[in-house]
């Protein structure tokens, strides 16, 4: 497994992190938790590349008490007693994005920003879905190579979690579109059969984008909840799909991804880019984006969008092709 990251800083990035560790007293928590953590005074002192190790540093220490050693602990007593092993992804994610960014929280849990700059984060966990024996029906948890219940091997795994966004009215919608930002956290597994790596990725979602606009307000709460309501009918919540291609298309840029290994007990971080990177689009993934069947693309040509668009998804789709080009 290849230990070298991929590092790239911007300044700003590297800036407001040296603010976040030299804060004078956040410096003294984190000098409490991380061993030689440097003073404020030396923080202040440290060269960007010094402020990116330190940073590093810092993430595998936060994934190793909260998630890691947590986890392990929590597994073994989930074996004891049949109860589910679920870290929350949701307060994890808060923490790594908030260690990420260099960007604290409010302390408000639920009740208000996830950031102190109002940014918005949403979690996804795909690694303790529970799944289902396909004999005797009965739930098979993660962990578990057979079923408790019958002993058969014959299980369906599931691994479709994604992001839920609960949007009931206007004011909701325009919130969350008002925001700096919408940090992106999934947990799924490298590899679903062997279940012993854990990727842990962010994306960063623009909530100024003009086509992230037209899936929460047009596509979703105008066109599909309102008019569910006025039916009588109760919504679903709103729902972003990992990598599929609508997903895509609204072009969230990854910026982290890390690796927890339980089989060797080892946190590596493989990709870092403030700036970030959208994910590619296939030619099978295009076509379906632009297919008249895609009630998302039947919106944007109803809202004059669709060349627009259509660029969008060209240009995404020509990076992949580039990359196949060059590889």
């Amino acid at each position: 497994m290849n230990n070298l990251a991929t590092l790239s800083y911007s300044k700003e990035h590297l800036e407001r992190l040296r603010e976040f560790f030299g804060d004078d007293e956040r410096n003294k928590k984190f000098r409490e938790i991380i061993q030689n953590f440097p003073p404020s005074e030396h923080v202040k002192q440290l060269s960007g590349t010094e402020i990116q190790q330190l940073h590093l540093r810092v993430i595998k220490a936060l994934l190793k008490d909260i998630y890691l050693s947590y986890r392990e602990k929590l597994l073994k007593w989930a074996e004891i007693t049949r109860q589910t092993a679920i870290v929350d992804p949701e307060y994890l994610s808060m923490h790594l994005v908030s260690i990420f960014t260099g960007i604290p929280g409010t302390g408000t849990a639920a009740r208000g920003f996830d950031l102190a700059d109002g940014s918005e984060v949403k979690s996804s966990s795909r690694v303790e879905q529970l799944g289902r024996c396909k004999e005797c029906g009965a739930a098979v948890m993660s962990f578990e190579e057979k079923c408790g219940r019958c002993g058969s091997q014959n299980i369906e795994r599931k691994y479709d979690s994604h992001w839920i966004f609960s949007l009931r009215n206007e004011e909701e919608v325009k919130s969350l579109l008002s925001r700096p930002m919408i940090y992106l956290v999934l947990m799924d597994y490298e590899d679903v059969e062997k279940r012993d790596v854990i990727r842990i990725r962010i994306w960063r979602l623009d909530p100024k984008d003009p086509f992230v606009q037209i899936f929460f307000w047009d596509y979703y709460f105008l066109e599909y909840y309102k008019k569910r309501k006025e039916r009588g009918e109760t919504p679903a919540p709103c729902n972003l799909h990992p990598d599929k291609p609508l997903t895509k298309s609204l072009k969230p840029l990854l910026v982290f991804l890390g690796k927890v290994d339980f089989s060797e007990s080892k946190i590596m971080i493989e990709f870092i880019n403030s700036e970030g990177v959208p994910d590619k689009i296939s030619r099978r993934e295009a076509r379906r984006l632009l297919s008249r069947s895609s009630n998302f693309f039947k919106k944007i040509i109803q809202l004059g969008k669709k060349d627009d668009y259509k660029n969008r998804v060209e240009n995404l789709y020509k990076r992949q092709s580039q990359d196949w080009k060059d590889s």
